[in-house]
C-alpha cells in the first residue's frame, strides 16, 4: 500500500481560489475521513487525489511519487462513487471484472479475482444478476468489489452511503471498516456525516471553506475541539454555546451567562473579565436541584433510552439529555450542573479554544 501526502495544495477555478495551502500526510494503511459541510473542499481534494481535477498549487504524492500530472489510470488508485456508477447492461460478474477485462488479464485470473471479491463481500449468489435486481446496499458492495479486484495502493470513497437509508448506512459503515481491516488498504473517505466519521476513521480531517480546521482522532476532535466551529460540527445533539464573562467566585473560576453560573476547570487559561463562549455537550449536563445553571423547560422529546430536553438558559436555546422517567411541562423551572472538566471554553472573538 502507500502513503498519500499533500504539500501546500491549492485549487482555483479560473480566478476563484477555493483551496489554499492544504498540507496533510496520510500514513500507509490509514483510514482518513475528510469531513465537512457542502462546499468545504473535501470532494475537490479527493478528486484531485484521483486525478479527476487538476492541482493548481503544491505537490501531491502517492507512495512517495509526485502524481500532479499523472493520468488517473496510472495513479494506482481505486474510487467508489456516491452513485455506484455501475453498468446497467452488465451482470454483477462483468461489472466487477470490467477493469480486468480491459487490462486483458487471463480469463482464469479474472475469474479468481472476481470470485474472491464476491465471497469477501457476500455477493456470490448475485453474480448473474443485473444491477436493477439488487438493493442499494448490494449495488454499493458491487462498486466496492470492482475497486477491490484492482488491488490498488489507495482506495477513495466519495460519500458512498448517502443514497442509503439509516439502517443500511449503519450496516455498510461496519462492512467498509471490516473490509479496510482485512485488506490493509490506505483509505481516504469523504463524508458530510459526522457519525460516519466518528465511527469509521482512524483520523478525521475537518474542513471548512477550503482549509483544514483540525486533524485528529475521533476522540481528539470530540474531547478537545480546536475551535468553536469544530465543537459545533462534532457531536449529536450538537454542543450548547453560552456567551458569558469569566469571573472568580470563592477563589474558583466561573463563567457568568445571565443567571447561569458555569464552573470552569481550575487551571483554565481564561482570566477574569475575559469574554468567552462556554461549550456544554448535552450528554454531560445533569439535572441537579442545587445546580448553578438556571434553566426553564421548553419541550421534552422521549427517544427511548433517554429524554432530549429543550430548555432556555440565559435567553438561549439549550439541549440536555436526561434519564427517562422525568416529566416536564413548558415553563417548568430547572437547575442543571456539569463537571467543570467537561466545559469547553472558546474566545468570544476568534472562536479559538482557550
Amino acid at each position: 500500500m502507500a502513503t498519500v501526502e499533500y504539500k501546500g495544495i491549492g485549487k482555483s477555478f479560473g480566478s476563484v481560489r477555493v483551496m489554499k495551502d492544504i498540507s496533510l500526510l496520510i500514513r500507509d494503511r490509514g483510514f482518513v475521513v475528510l469531513l465537512g459541510p457542502s462546499g468545504c473542499g473535501k470532494t475537490t481534494l479527493l478528486r484531485m487525489t484521483a486525478g479527476l481535477e487538476t492541482v493548481s498549487e503544491g505537490d501531491l504524492l502517492i507512495g512517495g511519487r509526485r502524481v500532479n500530472g499523472l493520468h488517473p489510470r496510472d495513479r494506482d488508485i481505486a474510487m467508489v462513487f456516491q452513485n455506484y456508477a455501475l453498468y446497467p447492461t452488465m451482470k454483477v460478474y462483468d461489472n466487477i471484472a470490467f477493469s480486468l477485462q480491459v487490462a486483458k488479464l487471463p480469463p482464469e485470473e479474472i475469474r479468481k479475482k472476481v470470485h474472491w471479491a464476491a465471497e469477501t463481500l457476500n455477493l456470490t449468489p448475485f453474480l448473474d444478476r443485473y444491477p436493477k435486481a439488487l438493493s442499494g446496499g448490494q449495488r454499493q458492495r458491487v462498486a466496492m468489489g470492482r475497486a477491490m479486484v484492482r488491488e490498488a495502493q489507495v482506495f477513495l470513497f466519495d460519500e458512498p452511503l448517502s443514497n442509503l437509508d439509516a439502517k443500511l448506512r449503519a450496516h455498510m459503515r461496519m462492512e467498509i471498516r471490516q473490509l479496510h481491516n482485512r485488506l490493509g488498504t490506505t483509505t481516504v473517505y469523504v463524508t458530510h456525516d459526522q457519525i460516519e466519521a466518528m465511527t469509521m476513521a482512524d483520523t478525521i480531517v475537518l474542513m471548512q471553506g477550503g482549509r483544514i480546521e483540525q486533524i485528529g482522532t475521533p476522540d481528539e476532535v470530540y474531547d478537545r475541539p480546536a475551535n468553536r466551529y469544530v465543537a459545533d460540527f462534532i457531536g449529536s445533539p450538537g454542543m450548547n454555546f453560552l456567551e458569558g464573562v469569566v469571573e472568580s467566585q470563592n477563589g474558583a473560576p466561573v463563567c457568568r451567562a445571565g443567571e447561569a453560573v458555569i464552573p470552569l476547570p481550575h487551571d483554565t487559561a481564561a482570566r477574569p473579565g475575559q469574554k468567552v463562549v462556554c461549550g456544554l455537550r448535552p450528554g454531560e449536563v445533569r439535572l441537579d436541584p442545587n445546580g448553578p445553571i438556571v434553566a426553564k423547560a421548553i419541550i421534552a422529546e422521549p427517544t427511548g433510552p433517554e429524554v432530549q430536553l429543550y430548555a432556555e438558559v440565559a435567553g438561549q436555546r439549550f439541549v440536555a439529555l436526561v434519564p427517562k422517567g422525568n416529566t416536564f411541562r413548558e415553563g417548568d423551572p430547572l437547575r442543571l450542573s456539569i463537571d467543570p472538566e467537561r466545559v469547553h471554553l472558546f474566545d468570544a472573538e476568534s472562536g479559538a479554544r482557550v
